[in-house]
This record gives C-alpha cells, sequence and structure tokens, in this order.
C-alpha cells in the first residue's frame, strides 16, 4: 500500500482515454459492494452496458472486474494486465492500482454506457480516485482502517469526502450528524450539487433479494443515484425496470444463509456499524446461531465488537486463523484479545472440527478473507 495518486494518474495520462465513459464512483464504509451491485443491476435491466469494479474478491480476483456482470476470460484478463505492464512498465504499480487500471482499460475495450467503481480505502488517495465520476455515491460511513484514514470520524469522512468533484454530484444515505457536517461543508467548498437520498425519491416496490434492512437502504441509494444519473445524461428512468435490477442483484456474504451439514449464516460484518446491522437482524428473525467462528485483520480495533459478538450465542466462539493471508491476525493473538470464552482455531477447517455435533446454525463472520476461505471450500455459494 502507497497512498498517493502519481502512479495512477500517469497511466491515466499516458492511457488517454479519460471520459471515454460516465463514471458512478462508490465511495463509504459499510454497504458500498451491495450499493455497487444494485447500481450493476439496475443498469443491466435498464438495457446499458455497465462495468463493474469491486473488491475485495472471494476466490478469483477476476471477481473484481465484470461487464454486465460477468468476469472477463483468463485470456483476456492477462492480455489486459500485460497491456498495463506495457503502457507503464516502471512505475510500481500497486496491486490495487494494477487492478484499477485494467478495469480502466477493460471498460473502455467493451465501450460500457456505464462504469460503476467502489473506492477500496478512503477517498482522497484511493486509486479509484483518478477519472472524474459523474456522480459520486456515499454510503453510511463509520469508524475502519483508523491507522490509515485517521482516528476519528470526522478525519475519516474527511478523506472519503475529497472523493468528490469541484462542480460536481453527489448523493449521500443517511449518516450521523459529525459525517453529514463534514460532507455538507466539503461539499460546500467544492461547489458540489450535494443530495440526501431519503429527498430525492421513494420506491414503494423495491425488494431487495439480499436480506436485512440496511440492504432496503442501500438498494434505496442505489435507485436514487440512478435517478440523478439518468437526469444528468438524459436516460429515461423506468422504474418497473429498476425495481427488477434491485431484486436481481446478489453478491455473497451479505446475511447469507447456507446448508451444508448444517445451516450457516455467512455475514462480512468487520466493524461496530455493521456488527449493529447484523445483531439487528438475527434478533429480527429471532436466530440465536450455536456457535462463531470469527477473525479479523490484525489492523482492526476489535474492542467495540466483542460485546455484541459475545451476546449473539451461548455457544463457543472460535478465533479463526486465515494461515494464506499474511494481514490476518493470529488465531492464538485474536483469541487472547477477545477473552477466556473463545478458542483458537489455525484455519476454517479446524475451526468447523470443533464446532459441537448436530444441525445447528453457525454464524460465520469478522472478515471477507474468512469468508473467502469458506467460498473455496464450498464455491457453489458464490452464485
Amino acid at each position: 500500500m502507497d497512498l498517493s495518486l502519481d502512479r495512477m494518474m500517469e497511466f491515466v495520462d499516458k492511457w488517454g482515454a479519460k471520459g471515454d465513459f460516465p463514471v458512478i464512483h462508490v465511495v463509504g464504509t459499510n454497504g458500498k459492494g451491495s450499493t455497487s451491485t444494485y447500481l450493476t443491476y439496475i443498469s443491466i435491466e435498464s438495457q446499458l452496458k455497465v462495468g463493474t469494479f469491486t473488491s475485495p474478491h472471494f476466490i478469483s480476483p477476476r471477481e473484481r472486474i465484470t461487464i454486465d456482470g460477468n468476469m472477463l476470460s483468463e485470456d483476456e484478463w492477462c492480455r489486459i494486465a500485460n497491456m498495463v505492464m506495457t503502457i507503464v512498465p516502471d512505475i510500481g504499480l500497486t496491486y490495487f492500482e494494477l487492478l484499477t487500471c485494467m478495469a480502466l482499460v477493460a471498460f473502455k475495450e467493451h465501450r460500457v454506457d456505464l462504469a460503476v467503481m467502489e473506492a477500496g480505502l478512503g477517498g482522497r488517495y484511493d486509486a479509484t480516485n483518478t477519472m472524474d465520476p459523474d456522480l459520486t455515491v456515499f454510503t453510511p460511513i463509520g469508524l475502519d482502517h483508523e491507522k490509515i484514514l485517521g482516528s476519528t470520524i470526522e478525519l475519516i469522512t474527511a478523506d472519503k469526502a475529497d472523493a468528490m468533484r469541484d462542480g460536481g454530484m453527489a448523493i449521500t444515505s443517511i449518516q450521523t450528524d459529525e459525517v453529514m457536517n463534514v460532507l455538507e461543508a466539503r461539499a460546500d467548498q467544492l461547489n458540489v450539487n450535494f443530495h440526501h437520498a431519503e429527498k430525492v425519491a421513494e420506491i414503494a416496490d423495491l425488494s431487495p433479494s439480499l436480506s436485512g434492512e440496511h440492504q432496503k437502504q442501500n438498494g434505496h441509494l442505489a435507485v436514487c443515484a440512478w435517478i440523478l444519473f439518468c437526469n444528468s445524461r438524459g436516460i429515461e428512468f423506468n422504474e418497473a425496470h429498476v425495481c427488477e435490477g434491485v431484486k436481481r442483484a446478489f453478491i455473497p456474504g451479505r446475511l447469507q444463509t447456507v446448508k451444508v451439514d448444517r445451516t450457516y449464516i455467512l455475514d462480512g460484518a468487520h466493524n461496530i456499524h455493521a456488527f449493529k446491522a447484523l445483531e439487528i437482524e438475527l434478533q429480527r428473525a429471532a436466530i440465536v446461531p450455536d456457535g462463531i467462528i470469527f477473525s479479523c485483520m490484525k489492523d482492526k480495533n476489535i474492542a467495540p465488537v466483542k460485546d455484541i459478538l459475545f451476546r449473539l450465542t451461548n455457544g463457543p466462539i472460535i478465533a479463526c486463523g486465515i494461515p494464506e493471508n499474511e494481514r490476518a491476525c493470529p488465531h492464538g493473538e485474536l483469541a487472547q484479545r477477545l477473552g477466556p470464552r473463545v478458542q483458537p482455531a489455525s484455519s476454517l477447517d479446524e475451526a468447523l472440527s470443533l464446532l459441537p455435533s448436530g444441525d445447528g446454525t453457525i454464524l460465520v463472520c469478522g472478515s471477507l478473507y474468512l469468508l473467502a476461505a469458506f467460498y473455496t471450500k464450498y464455491p457453489r455459494f458464490l452464485k
């Protein structure tokens, strides 16, 4: 990780295709992937060719770049990667920058009508912040990546707010007062046409296939963003297409329930905002998991989520390692940080072996990388 935009700007300058397609830039802490997915399927239902860039992936990095929801072939993936390295052979692109450049090349080659680009981390120096978006979309912002973006919610928001463009357009989901104050102040400074989703429109028939009240909020944000995009581009807004797109949209690991030897609930909750939403939804469904498998990255502050984690189950809590991920918190250290009630497991397989016998319900949560280990073992649940 090297937080600057110099390398990305050099690529875009040499590549010379800035402005070849409109961009909706999705920025925030929680709900970015879901909101991007809703926008993708709304675009597909509206007969627009859409390129989507999201992160992270579960099994293959090819998941991050799609055209109309479909991954590139392996041959095309390799060809585009080589093309990027031919354009800028010596500038030292980071991993995420390389993938971002590849997405831009793929979108141009496929002549997309729209690119939906999810920010990776922050906004100010995120590689996706190189293009000039038609619209910046802010999903709920909370405390996360404090060691990189800042130790307070105001500093984190200020970083993400810098994704807006001078004289541009932006829309936000519901935010806390502290977050909204920073976003609105920055929008005023940049003369941004700034919108609040709850004031743009209400669509009565939104029925996301993804579970949870927060998914209705994400779907509504995507619809309101779509309305603004259509208005700016002279595209006819079709409510039936929008509702069908929201209904069709699917993204793994968002309160996803699957059945193997027992029932598993897979959720990528990894910060306090996401864990509160998870707790609310489990309570709403009257589900008390019989056990939890949990993991997180080394840089995560797990103190805010410990109480929720312990409230969710009366059964075992297993601190799971992710051996192939050097950023993951070691299982022994994680168990120690969580407390004596928690058992360590070096891998997902070991964690599964420690579960009590029976056909109960197990919650797997805390990191999308832990979910990636689950999907690697059971790839059928990615679709």
